[in-house]
């Protein structure tokens, strides 16, 4: 990993109010690159804006409801009428659930398939527009250890993280003329405010978001011909290789 091709690079990244997207906004300035956040709550992208420029980085907060399209439109432009460009795409933002398929009503699975891969594709869209003139850029979306062993009684957000792995390796095709690199990031179990009551705090099973960020910055920090196309970070004693 080479932090210095970070420095002065922009970052647009999604779910940045909380978890694994303050962690990697953080992550991001400290390697000197300027910090677009994304995410509904204003406050809290107010006050990570401040923490970044209080350690000498710079950031722009943008609220943002990722699945609308009006909304990621005003996300890039905003990021571009700042600091002219974007390199590189986090798309974070997403929501857990856990409903059985007998009970489980079609707005909540609209809701979850909307925050979880439409949005990854309004963001990878409006990013596309433009990464490609000028022949580079990075995409990372972050899916789930559910993308690839689902959990029980999660069919929509089973559903989305497939769905989302289906949707990197298009765009990774799509990307490779352009040097565009598009990947995925498969989280295990984290510590993070996307499943309250899930994860007891303490729990010595739960990785912190700052690790997962660690990794998901380490994939950003390589040359740009270059795609870190797939990587997991999961936790030893949980039933996923093998019977367990």
């Amino acid at each position: 990993m080479n932090l210095e091709l970070l420095n002065g690079r922009v970052a647009v990244v999604t779910g940045a109010s909380s978890g694994i997207g303050e962690a990697c906004a953080l992550g991001f300035a400290r390697a000197g690159a300027k910090v677009v956040l994304a995410a509904r709550r204003a406050e809290r992208l107010e006050a990570l804006v401040a923490k970044i420029e209080d350690m000498g980085g710079e950031a722009l907060a943008v609220a943002t409801d990722v699945t609308s399209e009006e909304a990621v439109t005003n996300l890039f432009e905003q990021a571009l009428d700042r600091f002219g460009t974007v390199d590189v795409l986090i798309n974070n933002a997403g929501i857990a659930d856990s409903t059985a398929v007998d009970v489980l009503e079609l707005d909540l699975w609209n809701k979850v398939i909307a925050t979880n891969l439409t949005s990854a594709f309004l963001c990878a869209r409006e990013a596309f527009r433009i990464m490609k003139p000028k022949g580079r850029g990075r995409i990372i979306n972050i899916g789930s250890i559910s993308a690839r062993v689902p959990r029980a009684d999660s069919p929509a957000y089973s559903a989305s993280k497939w769905g989302l792995d289906g949707l990197t390796r298009s765009l990774a095709i799509d990307g490779r003329e352009f040097n565009i690199s598009v990947s995925q990031f498969n989280p295990g179990i984290v510590a993070t405010e996307i499943a309250p009551g899930a994860i007891k705090l303490g729990d010595d099973l739960a990785a912190k978001a700052e690790d997962i960020a660690d990794a998901i910055i380490h994939m950003s920090a390589i040359p740009d011909h270059l795609n870190f196309y797939e990587a997991m970070i999961v936790q030893n004693k949980i039933p996923f290789l093998g019977r367990g």
